[in-house]
């Protein structure tokens, strides 16, 4: 039986554990909280922060693990990168493609020497003297929208630097044009061997927290209405620099802002996730065809082949059911009581669903992805049923405070954006 070490016990693991489990292969679930949810369903489970990599590298050795995976964190995946280096195991991408893909300025760098559309970027001096505001100013590898805030005056923009610096480990920042839109694009490849298949689009769905915060998901709708101005304009691009960067095997999701000018659809892509994603995207592309790229992924760590993946389903033009990805975020505040989520999980349409937070939790006023209470993802056999589905969602839930305040921040309703 093989071994497979998988780095994290968040929620989100919950399932991929369960997944390598039905697959025959003995798991170990290594997270510094001893309480981390996956852990309850591993066959073996160690109380070691992801960032000991000595100490995760002793417990591969002791263990025989054959193979090691990272989770939905662009820090985790550095530290798998780096095990499975020194353990002589198998990795799906290298190290300089990991570190292009998680900071920012090296991204960007990648885009435009392919031709990827990126939006405008400022030094500080720059932003200063010409005042275009509003910025948005992000550490340069941060993730989950971290140290990230939105500044529309001189003094928003000096402290904005200064938090994003302080949540960079090597204190880099970038300061772009804020295109202040709700709505955004998403385009989800799976790379097979070097052949590489643009799985699904979709359109991402935005709201701010606070006045300087960036905007969080609330929803992504698939596949994503600007599909076809998105492969014309981009998907060249992209695929050249996938290429390019020597990208053999993975899942990558790019995301892109979406403008309108002058009647013309506009696309600036500002990142890119070389792993699995928040989404769970894997999820519904299993509900539309079969195609289970989580336990692609579990035989890309363990060394397998994955050529049977390399397959006509993973292309756009068969994701023909509608689907979604739909978020419930809260307000900053301590969680009193939750009700309604057992209706949510009876709903038709739905397939899966990610649970972050309990009663008497407490939500900090960060604007990160930490506001979110669940993550649902639906699949229907038409708009009007899915319709249905997530205005039932926006029925059942009902979120409050200890102090008996309401703390959902807003109830999505997919008619409005169809």
């Amino acid at each position: 039986m093989k071994k497979l070490l998988i780095l994290g016990g968040f929620p989100q693991m919950i399932e991929i554990v369960m997944t390598a489990r039905r697959m025959g292969v003995y798991t170990i679930v290594a997270d510094r909280d001893a309480a981390s949810p996956a852990k309850r369903f591993a066959d073996k489970a160690v109380n070691i922060s992801t960032d000991r990599i000595d100490a995760l590298e002793a417990l591969c050795r002791a263990e025989g693990v054959d193979g090691v995976l990272n989770g939905f964190e662009d820090f985790n995946i550095h530290i798998a990168c780096e095990l499975c280096q020194r353990l002589s195991l198998p990795f799906y991408g290298t190290r300089r493609q990991i570190d292009t893909v998680t900071d920012k300025l090296r991204f960007k760098e990648a885009c435009r020497a392919y031709g990827v559309p990126v939006i405008e970027q400022y030094s500080m001096e720059a932003a200063l003297a010409e005042g275009k505001y509003p910025y948005i100013i992000k550490p340069a590898d941060s993730y989950g929208s971290r140290g990230i805030i939105i500044c529309r005056d001189a003094a928003e923009l000096r402290a904005g630097v200064e938090k994003a610096e302080a949540a960079s480990r090597t204190h880099r920042t970038i300061i772009e044009r804020f295109v202040d839109t709700d709505h955004g694009t998403e385009l989800f490849y799976t790379i097979v061997n070097g052949h590489i298949h643009l799985t699904v689009t979709a359109d991402r769905y935005t709201m701010r927290t606070g006045s300087t915060t960036v905007p969080l998901p609330v929803a992504e709708v698939f596949p994503s209405r600007h599909r076809d101005a998105m492969v014309g304009q981009v998907d060249p691009q992209i695929r050249a620099m996938l290429t390019g960067m020597g990208i053999r095997n993975g899942l990558v999701l790019v995301q892109a802002l979406w403008d309108q000018r002058d009647g013309r659809d506009e696309f600036f892509v500002y990142e890119m996730a070389y792993r699995f994603t928040g989404e769970q995207h894997y999820r519904l592309v299993e509900k539309q065809h079969g195609v289970h790229l989580g336990e692609m992924m579990i035989r890309l760590a363990l060394g397998e082949d994955v050529s049977d993946y390399d397959t006509a389903l993973l292309d756009d033009e068969a994701f023909v059911r509608p689907a979604i990805n739909l978020a419930v975020l809260l307000r900053p505040g301590v969680i009193g009581q939750i009700s309604g989520l057992e209706k949510v999980y009876q709903i038709d349409e739905l397939i899966s669903y990610n649970r972050t937070h309990e009663e008497r939790d407490e939500i900090r006023p960060s604007g990160d992805y930490s506001h979110m209470l669940i993550r649902v993802n639906m699949v229907a056999d038409s708009e009007a049923a899915l319709c249905r589905a997530v205005d039932e969602v926006a029925a059942y839930v009902s979120v409050t405070s200890d102090q008996g305040e309401d703390m959902l921040i807003t109830r999505f309703h997919l008619p409005e954006v169809i």
